[in-house]
């Protein structure tokens, strides 16, 4: 399988100047396609003989070369509309999963958020319940009452 490979192939170059040669023949007088190809005596079919003229000849086989011609651009063309429509499908699936992933991932970083605010307020409530329990553990030491100097005993 070559790795480089053209849209203008051997059989497309080739049916083009077949199908745009040969109209172009019927314009110079006097020429066949039939001058050119080798003779057939055709016994079993007179019919053939006596009904076409040279040019009716050569208008057919035009005809029928660009109908067969026409043919094969429309497989070539059908084919290449399926691989279209399946690399848009693979397309509209991938935009799909990553709209469900940007979905998730915004449900997640909410949860986050979430579990943030109530580890703090946990924290704060744990702080608080520390602070309480040190003022219950520490006596209340009542101390002796002071004396202070009277001025008058001076």
């Amino acid at each position: 399988m070559p790795l480089y490979k053209s849209e203008c192939d051997a059989t497309v170059i080739l049916g083009g100047l077949v199908v745009f040669a040969l109209p172009l023949t019927l314009l110079i007088p006097d020429f066949s396609i039939w001058d050119v190809v080798p003779k057939i005596h055709v016994t079993r079919f007179h019919v053939l003989n006596e009904s076409l003229t040279w040019p009716q000849s050569n208008a057919v086989l035009v005809g029928l070369l660009s109908l067969l011609f026409c043919f094969y651009l429309e497989i070539r063309k059908r084919k290449l509309d399926d691989i279209v429509d399946r690399v848009l499908k693979v397309s509209e699936m991938t935009d799909a999963t990553l709209e469900g992933e940007a979905e998730r991932q915004t449900d997640a970083m909410k949860m986050c958020v979430e579990l943030l605010d109530t580890s703090t307020e946990h924290y704060e409530q744990l702080m608080l319940v520390q602070d309480d329990l040190r003022r219950r553990e520490t006596p209340m030491c009542q101390l002796p009452p002071a004396i202070e100097p009277s001025g008058s005993n001076i």
